[in-house]
């Protein structure tokens, strides 16, 4: 992720963005666990509650300088 202060300084926006932008997406799509270590996110969602398409779209509209991508388990 570059130098220590571009971590230090996108680490203080990813927990903006989280507390201020990403919240109210997880409640109202239902997400049940979020959890982040540095660039990656993981998802607890029940399937028949959550279109996570619709979440990746929300994700990817928060800001122009960030893509989300997805890969799920099956």
């Amino acid at each position: 992720m570059g130098t220590r202060t571009f971590s230090m300084t996108s680490e203080i926006y990813l927990q903006y963005i989280e507390n201020t932008k990403i919240f109210q997406i997880l409640v109202k799509h239902k997400i049940e666990g979020y959890f982040r270590y540095v660039d990656d996110i993981l998802f607890t969602y029940k399937q028949d509650q959550t279109n996570i398409q619709e979440v990746l779209d929300n994700f990817n509209n928060l800001t122009p300088n960030i893509k989300f991508t997805l890969e799920e388990e099956n």
